[in-house]
């Protein structure tokens, strides 16, 4: 996590859903309260460019803010969503058309710059979560949405505890880690972990320890509606935090940021909760357009522990085997690059506090194997991408969170920010979500 050393923000949500990875999340606000029932339910979802919205599905009928924000954490306009969607086709998703009459756009820190028209898909597990794919050819901007059922009593939860969380924006070089919670998630303490290859592609790497602190104290401005708006410690950028005990939490920052999706470590899945499962989802890479996935995943087999999953990407099937990050190789591992050493303490970057045995963490967690509910992919990958995920189970659901880190030169353009990478070296290159079918 960033947090103020790195001007972030970000927000929180809770849900059930399995996510096979995501793309980049932003920060933003609250709409109005939503009382979830079995017909009505309101899912907040952060997105890959940075924006957070409350989309509202009663049978057909849909109903969504979608809030437009600036790299601080402000909204710079807001638009109001009225739609239709189809019943659920064989892929799992559901066309929706916008009804451009009854859709608007709110101006915000900035004047409008469109309306919402045209046409859009969304996946939904009903009750639990969903993810919309918006297309800029009618308005807006090519996003992938990811949230989860709103809670709006969130702002009386305790969130005490340990969390394991992925990050899920494109083009960053802070990818997963830990943090531990006060009760209202205003002192926080965190590990944040990513890759380097000393710029070489086929260079096995190093777990890198990449927080800009260990710790941090949040300016508190209140709770509306399940949703905990927060400052950092200047004051310069506001996020808000949606969290319930459930466990699951998604936190979303200022637009180019990324994001991050969390679970206490009690919810941590095995390698063996990944057996005998239907997927559906989307893949959302930053060198080409979304695709859908279907997967299905095998039983257990043993030495080492796996589960293997057939995956059809688009056009393209792949064979996976999850193992825990703790498996060393076998005869069959990725190579060239292969994984790194987990099980060996992080390597200081030049950004961190410290060593990471200091970081308090450290006690309960010296390895990033020793995180709970993280796994990594093991076979049938055709380039020098490898992917690492988090899972948790909640509600007899598995939630799997995954990423794909890849190595990006000084001549590729970083997706977050327009420019160019300032390093050759591994970044995130993808994301993708599967729910559970």
């Amino acid at each position: 996590m960033k947090y103020r050393f790195n001007k972030t923000g970000f927000y929180l949500l809770a849900t059930t859903v399995v996510v096979f990875g995501l793309s980049a999340c932003g920060g933003g606000g609250s709409s109005s309260p939503a009382t979830n029932t079995s017909s009505n339910v309101t899912y907040s979802t952060t997105s890959n460019k940075g924006d957070y919205s409350e989309w509202t599905l009663t049978g057909s009928s849909l109903n969504a803010t979608w809030n437009v924000e600036n790299d601080t954490g402000g909204i710079n306009y807001t638009y109001n969503v009225v739609a239709t969607c189809s019943a659920e086709a064989a892929d799992g998703t559901r066309s929706c058309t916008i009804d451009a009459a009854a859709s608007s756009c709110s101006a915000g820190l900035v004047t409008c710059l469109d309306s919402p028209t045209g046409n859009f898909d969304l996946m939904d597990v009903p009750g639990v979560a969903l993810f919309v794919h918006t297309s800029s050819a009618s308005y807006g901007s090519d996003q992938l949405h990811v949230g989860f059922a709103k809670n709006n009593n969130a702002c009386s939860d305790d969130v005490t505890g340990d969390y394991t969380f992925i990050r899920t924006g494109l083009g960053l070089d802070q990818n997963f880690g830990m943090f531990r919670s006060d009760t209202n998630f205003i002192d926080v303490v965190h590990s944040d972990f990513g890759f380097d290859d000393s710029g070489i592609a086929t260079t096995t790497p190093t777990v890198m320890y990449r927080s800009g602190s260990d710790s941090v104290t949040f300016g508190d401005s209140g709770c509306n509606n399940g949703v905990r708006t927060r400052t950092d410690m200047g004051g310069t950028d506001t996020f808000r935090a949606m969290i319930t005990q459930s466990g699951l939490f998604l936190l979303d920052l200022p637009a180019g940021q990324g994001g991050l999706v969390a679970f206490k470590t009690a919810k941590a899945a095995t390698v063996a909760d990944f057996a005998n499962k239907n997927f559906k989802g989307i893949s959302f890479p930053d060198d080409s357009g979304p695709e859908l996935i279907s997967a299905t995943s095998g039983a257990m087999s043993t030495g080492p522990d796996r589960v293997t999953i057939a995956a059809i990407v688009g056009s393209s099937t792949m064979n996976l085997s999850i193992r825990a990050l703790a498996v060393a190789a076998t005869a069959d591992s990725l190579t060239s690059p292969a994984y790194p050493d987990f099980m060996a303490p992080p390597v200081m970057d030049t950004r961190a506090p410290g060593q990471f045995n200091t970081n308090p963490l450290a006690a309960l967690y010296p390895t990033t194997a020793a995180i709970p509910g993280m796994f990594k992919f093991e076979t049938g990958l055709t380039d020098t991408g490898r992917v690492i995920a988090i899972a948790m189970t909640f509600n007899s659901k598995l939630i799997v969170i995954g990423m794909v880190y890849n190595h990006r030169s000084l001549a590729d353009t970083n997706p977050a920010t327009g420019l160019p990478f300032n390093a050759a070296n591994l970044y995130n290159s993808g994301n993708f979500i599967l729910f559970e079918k």
